[in-house]
């Protein structure tokens, strides 16, 4: 990769053309400009009109980091069932060692690949998911960084091939970026809710207590299921106004929106797998819930009970254990704090345990990817046992639900986040998604009753709610 120290336009864009020239091969030019302050959602709907089917959100639990996706400069898949992660990460290497790079230099400026992985590659596929691949990033074309002090930056993603006119492609890519910025919003028509269905919970519960018995003979420590509802509309959902709600409604989540063609995987989700920032790697260890309460009096008695209950702290040191022991194979230093605090969110509240470490040299974030998913918050333990209870019971194609989701750039930095509270729009309908972490104590209703919680999120933000 080649980065340029200062921004010459069309004579740096001329270079990557020659390189291209050259090389008879494909060569990226990524332009980041400073620019005046967008709004994000602004920014994700302007492009609705240009590129359709071809947008990408992130947004950070605490703002410090927002990325918008507008457009496909290149896309990157993978259906590899066992090297999906290091085949996504050698495309992706591959794909920048010729590039030109130039402009200023920020976290998620510059060439900054958007996506996620699937959670198991071995389920069989349902049609909803048909659009994804077991591996799925995609470079855009326009990318809208804005950083915790609200500075905004545009990454201008074009790839050059030795056919290409520089003059003509130049001006192509300066006329779409003027449209993005000068997009006026329109007023978007929402579409109703007209039906609501849960699929065979009766099924599920009968299911759970199948496990719940293995559970007890000493087979796993844990095992979680996952279930789904299908929300039907009255016209094409747009994920516009379901980011919208969630960015609302979820401020202290991580907020992702993916398209592909006429598929969108949406959610916000309270829980990280992983981040790098140069040597510097934090997890998050996310396992065991209750209720939020009605008065603070009875949030605080719920919140003691969960600090204190032993299956919620059984569940929850199972995932801690193995994000640890993973993250000592791959890290130089780890520091684990001695008990959980509280994550509290708006419907739920968790146990929590941040993982902090020093990654050794030569790590990609999707390294630490491939590590540690799944967790056992998301698949359970031992991991192989779970996984394969998973496919045999829960009658379904995860996709991307409970799965990594984030984005990595050219250095290897970059964030995922684990994608529960999340949901698919296909068309005139949303598949949505909600999983238990169950262990030898759990009960199939009270365990029911925790998945109708975890749903509330992603059904507001489709406009349903749970009867």
């Amino acid at each position: 990769m080649r980065i340029l120290q200062q921004s010459h336009g069309l004579a740096d864009f001329e270079e990557a053309i020659r390189i291209a020239h050259q090389s008879k091969r494909e060569v990226l030019f990524s332009q980041v400009a400073r620019i005046d302050s967008v709004a994000p959602l602004q920014f994700y709907e302007a492009g609705y009109k240009l590129y359709q089917g071809e947008r990408s959100f992130w947004q950070d639990r605490t703002g410090e980091l927002t990325l918008v996706g507008a457009g496909n400069a290149q896309t990157f898949t993978s259906n590899k069932k066992n090297e999906r992660f290091i085949d996504i990460k050698q495309q992706w290497k591959e794909f920048l060692s010729e590039a030109v790079c130039t402009g200023e230099k920020e976290t998620g400026t510059g060439p900054v690949a958007v996506g996620g992985f699937s959670f198991d590659p071995r389920q069989e596929a349902e049609l909803e998911w048909t659009n994804f691949s077991n591996g799925y990033f995609h470079l855009p074309s326009f990318m809208l960084t804005i950083n915790a002090q609200g500075d905004c930056f545009l990454t201008s993603n074009i790839v050059c091939s030795e056919f290409d006119d520089s003059k003509k492609l130049w001006e192509r890519m300066q006329k779409e970026r003027d449209q993005l910025l000068n997009e006026t919003e329109e007023s978007m028509k929402d579409v109703s809710v007209i039906n609501m269905t849960e699929i065979e919970p009766e099924r599920w519960k009968t299911s759970l207590t199948s496990v719940v018995r293995r559970l007890k003979k000493g087979e796993m420590e844990k095992v979680v299921l996952a279930r789904k509802i299908l929300v039907d509309f009255d016209g094409k959902k747009r994920s516009d106004t379901v980011l919208e709600r969630l960015r609302d409604d979820q401020a202290s989540s991580f907020i992702f929106s993916l398209e592909v063609l006429d598929s969108c995987f949406i959610g916000a989700t309270p829980e990280r797998l992983v981040k790098k920032s140069k040597n510097d790697i934090l997890s998050t260890c996310l396992a065991g819930s209750i209720a939020r309460g009605g008065t603070l009096e009875e949030d605080r008695h719920l919140s003691e009970l969960l600090l204190h209950d032993e299956k919620n702290l059984h569940e929850h040191e199972l995932v801690v254990r193995m994000i640890t022991d993973n993250l000592k194979d791959l890290c130089s230093d780890v520091k684990v704090p001695t008990s959980p605090a509280l994550m509290k969110i708006r419907d739920i509240q968790h146990l929590y345990t941040p993982v902090k470490g020093v990654a050794q040299e030569g790590m990609s974030v999707v390294d630490f990817v491939d590590r540690l998913h799944p967790t056992p918050a998301l698949g359970g333990t031992p991991t192989h046992l779970a996984m394969d209870v998973i496919q045999k019971e829960e009658k379904m194609n995860r996709g991307f639900y409970a799965a990594p989701v984030g984005w990595m750039d050219a250095e290897g930095n970059g964030e995922f986040a684990v994608a529960i509270r999340s949901g698919l729009l296909h068309d005139r309908h949303a598949y949505l998604y909600a999983g238990c972490g169950v262990v030898k104590d759990s009960n199939a209703e009270s365990e029911y009753q925790e998945t109708l919680i975890k749903f509330r999120p992603m059904l507001r933000a489709v406009g349903g709610t749970m009867q």
